[in-house]
């Protein structure tokens, strides 16, 4: 029985779809080059900007996943970390906003009262979202384990 692990097989397959020889362009005349069948170990994969926020995202919320709560916690869980995130990039936002002194006074006072009525509803929404999660995890009677790490999670 032959045995080959995975860097094995895809280090063959890169090796086998390589070409042997390469055409290298210098000054306008062309020389060969014996190409290299060696292979690096592993693979580069590049992920999108989308790919990578779900990456992170998921690197996030993987305590919360591998709690022992029931998923419609893990969710409510997930979703105030989201609102959260987004309370803190609107504040930052606003932090930048006020710290800009080459925008005009007026367009000013205009972006600094619209962040500061989306940072106002932000905040209301993630409050309610916690207030949301108590009563479910009261209505659940989850263990007092339970409801120390969702408290926990939350934080």
């Amino acid at each position: 029985m032959i045995k080959m692990d995975l860097n094995q097989v895809l280090n063959l397959g890169i090796q086998n779809a390589m070409p042997p020889t390469s055409v290298v362009a210098e000054n306008k005349n062309f020389r060969f080059e014996k190409a290299s069948t060696r292979a690096t170990a592993g693979i580069h994969v590049d992920l999108s900007p989308l790919g990578l926020e779900k990456s992170k995202k998921a690197e996030r919320d993987k305590d919360i996943d591998e709690s022992e709560l029931p998923d419609n916690v893990k969710q409510a869980l997930k979703a105030i970390r989201d609102k959260q995130d987004e309370l803190e990039e609107k504040q930052k936002e606003l932090q930048q906003l006020m710290s800009n002194s080459s925008m005009p006074a007026e367009e000013k006072q205009e972006k600094l009262k619209a962040l500061q009525a989306e940072i106002s509803s932000l905040s209301r929404g993630l409050m309610d979202s916690k207030n949301n999660l108590v009563k479910s995890m009261q209505d659940q009677d989850l263990t007092e384990q339970q409801i120390q790490t969702a408290m926990a999670l939350m934080n």
